[in-house]
């Protein structure tokens, strides 16, 4: 199968970016998922300076257009990781609070992880500090392709990281209270600046804000409602408590879940708030009085809930490495075969606050898409091009090492 294929291979050969810029590309595809909307047999997809300027049944192709023939493949947008503490060479797990570091400065272009996440067909990802540690720092969202951090990032510091999983000898209240002090720390050093503005307007001087100290400007920025924060909740009271330091603080929030949530869905719906599901979302729970087991699909619940939720992968079990492996998974235990794509792809999208820019395949939309040999839900199929940006990135009959496994 697909999956126990690839799970050998820890580099690939992928095509880099060219220097020069096709200004119009065009797609002929047997068969386009949009995500967003209605499917569309024997399309095409005309891409112009890496945006989508068209799709359709019935669309001329420019007379200019470089044209790729995928009369016999399916499209659709790429997958996008949501969250992911993969991808660089060292990671802070033991600084409690560490607001003003970037992921950006970790970026390690060369590991493995780049290259199979492409051949994959994950064109976006969300690289943030792991989740154990209280105030982790800023991710970055990057393409999984470039020489250098540079070249590969889209967003340099895109949200900050914080974690209600206490670390070990210390209690929840504890390590809440920690949290809090922070975020009181900032409120009031924000109202000093403020009434040091107020001093010199009354004194005649300038109403400019004093400049914040640079480290301190991430928190700032969180609390001023222009930073979100992906906090990690590993368990439902721990959902509980992130709700409340949301609307206390007035900052806004991404939940990255734990398995025991499922028992706050309701609460996180309510609030409306976008979540990405743990890496293990089908399991069995013990109810330890009772001794019985109760099978938990995540997915189901969380939709039944009406909470919007992505997936993400770990490095941990097989199939749990695979974005499409996930979304398969949530179709098998019931989820309806759309809400399991857009998990994948437009929701992770919202995660991100960028839908607007990827995640779907409609007009004015970055042109992120793979070409695949068969269904994508399917064990069977194979990503066989990843364009990111309206250009080849990837090519699977150009994949050395691919073919040295398969042996051809």
């Amino acid at each position: 199968m697909r999956f126990i294929i690839l799970v050998l291979l820890a580099v690939s050969s992928v095509v880099p970016p060219s220097g020069a810029k096709d200004d119009v590309v065009v797609i002929k595809a047997g068969r386009i998922i949009t995500v967003s909307g209605e499917e569309i047999q024997n399309g095409v997809i005309v891409i112009r300076d890496g945006k989508i300027d068209a799709v359709g049944a019935n669309i001329e192709v420019p007379w200019d257009a470089k044209v790729i023939d995928a009369g016999k493949r399916v499209v659709m947008p790429g997958f996008i990781e949501s969250h992911s503490f993969r991808g660089v060479d060292s990671a802070n797990e033991n600084v409690p609070s560490v607001p003003f570091v970037s992921t950006f400065d970790s970026i390690a272009p060369a590991l493995p992880y780049f290259e199979d996440s492409l051949r994959q067909g994950i064109t976006s990802i969300f690289v943030v500090p792991g989740n154990w540690t209280m105030i982790g720092g800023q991710g970055c969202v990057v393409r999984p392709v470039g020489i250098t951090a540079e070249k590969m990032t889209i967003i340099k510091n895109h949200a900050l990281k914080l974690s209600l999983q206490p670390p070990q000898g210390v209690s929840r209240m504890a390590h809440i209270a920690a949290i809090r002090k922070e975020l009181d720390e900032m409120v009031e050093y924000l109202r000093t600046l403020d009434e040091q503005k107020q001093v010199k307007v009354a004194a005649g001087g300038s109403s400019k804000t004093p400049e914040i100290e640079l480290k301190r400007e991430t928190m700032a920025r969180l609390l001023q409602g222009k930073t979100p924060a992906f906090v990690y909740c590993p368990t439902a009271s721990d959902v509980l408590k992130a709700i409340e330091l949301s609307k206390q603080y007035k900052f806004r929030m991404k939940l990255v879940l734990g398995r025991d949530t499922w028992k706050a869905a309701a609460d996180i719906a309510k609030e409306k708030i976008e979540v990405i599901l743990p890496p293990d979302m089908v399991f069995w729970e013990t109810d330890e009085e009772k001794h019985e087991e109760t099978l938990r699909v995540l997915p189901s619940i969380f939709a039944k809930a009406g909470v919007t939720f992505a997936f993400q992968t770990d490095n941990g079990t097989l199939g749990s490495s695979y974005l499409w492996y996930q979304a398969a998974t949530a179709v098998k235990y019931g989820l309806p075969r759309a809400d399991a794509l857009k998990a994948v792809t437009l929701n992770a999208a919202r995660a991100l606050d960028l839908q607007d820019r990827f995640g779907s395949i409609e007009k004015g939309r970055d042109a992120n898409l793979l070409i695949l040999t068969g269904d994508p839900l399917d064990a069977q199929t194979w990503v066989d091009q990843v364009v990111i940006e309206g250009k080849v990135v990837y090519e699977r009959d150009k994949d050395e090492k691919l073919k040295r496994v398969l042996g051809k």
